[in-house]
This record gives structure tokens, sequence and C-alpha cells, in this order.
């Protein structure tokens, strides 16, 4: 019995899992009704990249579509300088998002992440990196403050020389649920003010395994075995 107790319990850890992914347009590669790098939130032009929100109206936010990419994005400000010194492509080569650090304009970009089991452990990935906008100069640093519903955590703080760009860097971060729906958010954070740095952010990505339903199956029709063996050797002991 002990060995079918083993068998049983191996045939759960080592059994297929389903890996969901609850992040929708984790690439930013999904955007409505621009054409080119823009600002978007509530100051500028709206929610544009789909299923994400910068809504503070402070928050200066932009989806870059391509890191080779020349002409000035559109931004509330006009377009003088609204490009990154360095041209980093994004670890996908497709579109990503900046996030300004300097406090006076700085906002988080937030998802709903919906249909999560409370007390289920969920995998956050994502890259990131630091870089400077072209029409500034000096050093900066930068860091990404994430939260997903009450738990947070910070990144290490990346130190970038005028000019210049310091990444791609990938994280990994687990998460427990208390909630079936969170607010997932990265708030950027860098200094000095008015620089202004920012945080580069792409692939982000959150997934729970969940085991096939067949291994559920035999996991418990093993047990069920277990409990058979167990009350036929009662039987057998009583009427010895």
């Amino acid at each position: 019995m002990k060995y079918l107790f083993l068998a049983c319990v191996s045939a759960l850890a080592c059994g297929t899992a389903n890996a969901t992914e609850y992040v929708q347009n984790g690439g930013f590669e999904n955007v409505t009704g621009i054409t080119r790098s823009s600002e978007f939130g509530a100051s500028h032009i709206g929610q544009a990249v789909d299923h994400w929100t910068s809504a503070d109206s402070n928050a200066f936010n932009l989806v870059f579509f391509s890191a080779n990419e020349n002409v000035d994005a559109d931004t509330r400000f006009g377009e003088h300088g609204q490009f990154l010194w360095s041209s980093p492509a994004s670890p996908t080569g497709g579109k990503f998002v900046a996030l300004d650090g300097d406090t006076n304009y700085n906002g988080a970009l937030t998802q709903m992440i919906s249909g999560l089991t409370i007390g289920q452990t969920y995998t956050l990935n994502f890259d990131w990196a630091a870089g400077q906008y072209a029409d500034r100069s000096g050093d900066t640093t930068e860091k990404l403050v994430v939260q997903f519903g009450a738990d947070s955590f910070t990144t290490a703080t990346l130190s970038t020389p005028s000019h210049g760009f310091n990444g791609w860097y990938s994280v990994t971060h687990s998460f427990t649920a208390t909630s079936t729906s969170q607010l997932l958010s990265f708030l950027s954070i860098g200094t000095p003010s008015g620089m202004p740095p920012v945080a580069l952010l792409d692939s982000v990505s959150l997934q729970g395994s969940v085991p096939e339903p067949a291994t559920w199956a035999m996991f418990i029709g093993g047990f069920g075995l277990i409990g058979a063996v167990a009350r036929k050797r009662r039987a057998n002991v009583q009427f010895a």
C-alpha cells in the first residue's frame, strides 16, 4: 500500500499541467486608434494600449512602436525630444512601453486580472530596462514597484549614465491570490525628477498551473484504491 500511495503522489506531481495565461496583451502589441509611438492615458489619446490603463492625469507613459523609430512620439507636450537616447530593441523585437520615473509625472500602468483562485500561487514574469528621453542629459536611477492585489515588491535599482541605456532584465516573482480579481500594476520611480528617467517594460505574463483532469482522476482513484485495500486488511484481521 505504501508503494501505491507513492505512485499516486508521483502521478500528481509529474502529470501534465495546464498553464493558464491571465495577462492580456502582455507584449503591448495590440493598440487601438494610434499608428505611431504615442503617450497614452487620461491626459492624451486615451487608453490606446488594449487591456492596459494609465489612469493618473499626471502619468506620462508612452508606447513605442519600434526601438529604431526616429520620429518623436506624440505627447501632450508636443513632440520635441520625446524618443529615447538609445534605441534598445525589446526582447521580442516589437512594441514596448516607457513609464516615466519623474515623481511629478509618474503614474501606474495597470490591468485588472480576473478568474483567479484564492490561495493559488501565480508566477509573474516580465522584462524591463532603464532609459532616458533624448531632450535630457545627466545620470539617472530607475526602479519598478510591482503590485498584485495587496502584495508588492520592488525591483533592483538601475543606474544609467547620461544618454545611456541599462537592460533588458528578466524578472520572475510569485504571488498568492487573496481574491478572484486583483489589480496588477507597474509604477516607475526614478531620480532625479525633471530629467526624466524612464523604465521600459515588455513581455508581461502571469500564469498559474492546474493539473489535467486525468491526473486528478488518477490521484483520486488511487486513494480510493488505497482505502479499499485498507478496509480489506481490517476485515481479514477481524476474521483471522
